[in-house]
């Protein structure tokens, strides 16, 4: 009986401990599949982003979004226009600092002025509305193809600079 009670007494719980133990930071908080989300600005939709996955964990220290499968994202003018998209397929998005992060495969585009970026990381700040990058780069324009290390952009991808460019080919009309 005395081995049996010291068993009992011994492998006792109280609710504390068991919330410590099963409490993870690193669990998400929600899973959302097929996503579509508007930012808009005065009433304004002025971002579309598709997803086919998003992955919340707002119980971490640093809270964000993680988009595993990869996002579309379609930027708009005052007229609801189309002006530019970003596709990738794997996106980070930081909470509370408002800043993305899309890796592998990463696509902007300008629709207005046929302008193509290609990379394989970049980071959009939604607050200053800027777009940058510290890896290769490639930008295709409609007469030249541009290469270079890291760039910075303007969100609608209209005002752009290559931060070391590496060379440049011109593409001959026919």
């Amino acid at each position: 009986m005395f081995i049996v009670s010291t068993i009992f007494l011994c492998c006792k719980n109280d609710i504390e401990t068991i919330n410590r133990i099963t409490e993870s930071n690193s669990l998400p908080s929600f899973v959302v599949t097929d996503l579509e989300t508007n930012f808009s600005d005065s009433g304004r939709v002025k971002i579309k982003i598709y997803a086919p996955e998003l992955v919340r964990y707002d119980k971490a220290e640093v809270q964000y979004d993680e988009y595993p499968k990869g996002i579309h994202v379609e930027f708009f003018n005052s007229a609801m226009e189309v002006t530019g998209t970003l596709k990738c397929n794997y996106a980070k998005y930081l909470i509370n600092e408002e800043i993305w992060e899309a890796k592998s495969d990463v696509e902007v585009n300008n629709e207005a002025d046929a302008e193509k970026i290609n990379t394989e990381q970049l980071f959009w700040n939604m607050k200053n509305e800027t777009i940058y990058s510290d890896k290769f780069v490639r930008i295709t324009r409609t007469d030249e193809i541009l290469f270079g290390e890291g760039f910075t952009s303007n969100q609608e991808f209209t005002k752009w600079k290559i931060l070391r460019p590496t060379g440049s080919i011109k593409i001959k009309d026919e």
